[in-house]
């Protein structure tokens, strides 16, 4: 029997706690906000000094919570501290059972905004690849960057989670963003994704039999309602087979396929993914996968369905992304837990 783990990938905008740590009374705050995984510093951080407000949070953690996700991948979060934080203060009000597993390592990203982990199960390999470059995963960098640069914008977060005494690995990402123009900014997108591809198929010498996926927020899609967009920064990702993006095998309709919503643009479309191997991809074909929108902003109006109390024309809002949820059967490779 293939074991079971329900997976989601949220962008949480901006979940940051830039405060005055001096005066919350915290000794040595600066070099503890990614060693901290407990309520110890969290909870002495006053609320007052959150950048984002009280009903912002309510509605990220309510969001969330209802993927009911077992494993969650985050972006756009700052530090460990504030990610505890936001469990304890605002997550574990809404969840039965909490995330008592939290992961995050510091990236490149010059806001200091990185991608994290929650899980309720045992993770038994963690592995940043922030300080990779192109020279050590052996690509070529976009032009005008040199080989010896740093190959992520922010991270690749890898992550073995374990479920039944068997492991999935979990490759976590947020790609640049498209600021600057997305015609201008893809080719980083683009050496991202081949840095992703490298580190895969080092890690597995067949990576096509192997189970695994890659999740996140990319700052790209492949679509638009349904209509194909050649000119993408994802593409090496899906080349050739080498992953499928699932929400292309899960999701019917093309006009449900997205997580995003532009306003200048008035355009809705799919940042957030999660893509399987081919392996997980053949084991998951009546896998369920679906985006939770009920956080979405009123000014999303393709969103005909439930939204959370509280949320506004523009803002309050649990985020500008929505999250992306499936369920994954894997058969693991076997772990002592």
């Amino acid at each position: 029997m293939m074991a079971e783990l329900r997976i989601a990938t949220f962008n949480c905008e901006n979940l940051m706690m830039r405060c005055d740590f001096a005066r919350a009374g915290i000794a040595n705050a600066a070099s503890r906000l990614t060693d901290v995984s407990t309520a110890e510093v969290a909870d002495k951080v006053d609320a007052r000094f959150n950048v984002l407000s009280e009903d912002d949070r309510t509605l990220t953690a309510q969001a969330l919570a209802a993927t009911r996700a077992d494993v969650c991948a985050l972006q756009e979060v700052e530090n460990l501290v504030t990610l505890t934080a936001f469990h304890n203060r605002y997550l574990t009000r809404w969840t039965s059972q909490p995330y008592m597993t939290r992961i995050l390592h510091e990236g490149n990203d010059s806001r200091g905004i990185d991608v994290a982990l929650l899980s309720r199960r045992p993770v038994t390999r963690q592995a940043s690849h922030a300080a990779k470059t192109f020279d050590a995963l052996g690509i070529p960098p976009p032009t005008g960057t040199s080989g010896s640069a740093r190959a992520f914008r922010r991270d690749c977060l890898e992550i073995d989670v374990v479920k039944d005494g068997r492991a999935l690995t979990l490759f976590i990402c947020h790609f640049k963003s498209m600021y600057g123009g997305r015609e201008k900014t893809q080719p980083i997108r683009l050496a991202e994704a081949r840095a992703v591809r490298a580190l895969i198929e080092q890690r597995f010498p067949a990576p096509e039999k192997a189970e695994w996926l890659i999740l996140g927020d990319f700052n790209d899609y492949t679509e638009i309602d349904g209509k194909p967009v050649t000119e993408n920064g994802l593409h090496p990702l899906t080349d050739d087979g080498f992953s499928v993006d699932l929400a292309m095998l899960r999701v019917a309709d093309p006009m449900q396929r997205w997580s995003h919503y532009y306003p200048r643009e008035k355009t809705y479309s799919a940042l957030d993914h999660i893509f399987l191997s081919p392996r997980l991809a053949k084991d998951n074909t009546a896998s369920e996968a679906r985006f939770i929108r009920a956080g979405a902003a009123w000014r999303c109006e393709r969103h005909k369905g439930y939204r959370l109390p509280g949320v506004g024309w523009a803002r309050p809002k649990a985020s500008d992304h929505c999250p992306l949820v499936a369920t994954i059967q894997f058969e693991g490779r076997p772990v002592n837990e």
